[in-house]
């Protein structure tokens, strides 16, 4: 098994960087998540680990192997590293238990080997009844399943899955996510997975990567992501979280006293009396009641668990959403919301 080390990666598409300076580490076995919208540079990063693009800056290491550098890429069929793509990409003319072998027979493997192999993965994902059919016959999990025994079948020190859960709907998606958790824990590889679905990646792995504009914004573990958010970019795309600014007052009992639109709060932090800052809140967050900022209902959604609200601060443009379990007031009323948690950014970082 290996781990990967990028030490400022970078890699131009004509006039456009797709990725600036990264640095990033992953350790032996982990399950790291590549998280961000569309265009922020987690696939190039993905191709750039499989050898399918050649960077334009840094160094990428495999376990102690130097895999590329600027200029140069070790070819992808030389780097035991194996990858499910979201579109499955399995031969329609060959049965399951064909395509899981395909790349074993081009290897060279002895039959008794390729057989062998092709039995475990198939068994490992629950597909061992099923090796003669042909793809045409499968569901959109079933297939997924097949791709990701044709990468297991490799015995691959690093797996990396671009979206793989993107063409299947809520139910298969949920069951899938168990089912990725079960493969990492029972073969030890190392995973970076792909996706733009936040509640994936929390769901997942053991660190997430978020990245904007071809940059990394932070790594952490899901809790301290979604609790700590590094910067703004990162607090605005987790969590639906929102960015008010503040004034810090001073301290109390542990938390930062800061002010905002007219009320005080308590929040989580650091900062100095006097400082300006940013402080991220969530739905959650937030209460209706007789003390807070003043501010004006906008619209209420129903979504089954709460009403979100949404209301405009009567001091500025800021829009607030927050979770209602009540009857939510009417649109036009006047409201005044407290925050009951926050995170103030770091300073520097917005």
């Amino acid at each position: 098994m290996a781990g990967m080390t990028a030490s400022g990666l970078g890699k131009r598409f004509g006039e456009t960087d797709a990725l600036r300076a990264v640095d990033l580490a992953i350790e032996n076995g982990e399950f790291l998540a590549l998280l961000g919208p569309s265009g922020c540079g987690k696939t190039t990063l993905l191709r750039l680990i499989a050898g399918f693009e050649v960077p334009d800056a840094g160094e990428l290491h495999l376990g102690d192997e130097v895999v590329a550098r600027a200029g140069w890429a070790l070819p992808p069929e030389e780097r035991n590293v194996g990858m499910v793509f979201q579109s499955y990409a399995l031969w329609p003319h060959m049965s399951v238990a064909d395509n899981v072998g395909f790349a074993l027979k081009v290897r060279g493997l002895e039959a008794g080997e390729c057989r062998r192999r092709i039995e475990d993965a198939l068994e490992l994902v629950g597909l061992g009844g099923l090796s003669r059919r042909k793809p045409a016959e499968l569901s959109g999990g079933q297939k997924q399943r097949v791709a990701l025994a044709r990468c297991l079948a490799m015995q691959p020190s690093v797996v990396l899955l671009d979206e793989p859960l993107a063409n299947l709907d809520a139910h298969l998606r949920e069951a899938m996510q168990i089912e990725f958790r079960r493969f990492h824990r029972e073969i030890g590889a190392t995973f970076v997975y792909v996706t733009h679905d936040q509640s994936e990646a929390m769901a997942l792995a053991d660190r997430v990567a978020v990245m904007d504009r071809g940059a990394l914004q932070q790594v952490a573990a899901p809790r301290e992501l979604y609790a700590e958010p590094a910067t703004e970019m990162v607090a605005r795309f987790v969590g639906r979280g929102m960015v008010l600014p503040v004034t810090v007052v001073g301290q109390d009992s542990g938390f930062i006293v800061a002010e905002a639109f007219g009320a005080q709060m308590r929040v989580r932090g650091t900062a100095a009396a006097g400082e300006e800052r940013l402080l991220c809140v969530r739905p959650a967050d937030l209460a209706l009641d007789g003390a807070g900022m003043e501010a004006r209902v906008t619209a209420a959604a129903f979504q089954g668990a709460a009403t979100i609200v949404s209301a405009q601060i009567e001091q500025g443009e800021h829009v607030l959403r927050l979770e209602c379990h009540g009857l939510p007031p009417e649109e036009g009323a006047a409201v005044r919301i407290s925050v009951r948690d926050g995170w103030l950014l770091p300073a520097g970082r917005a």
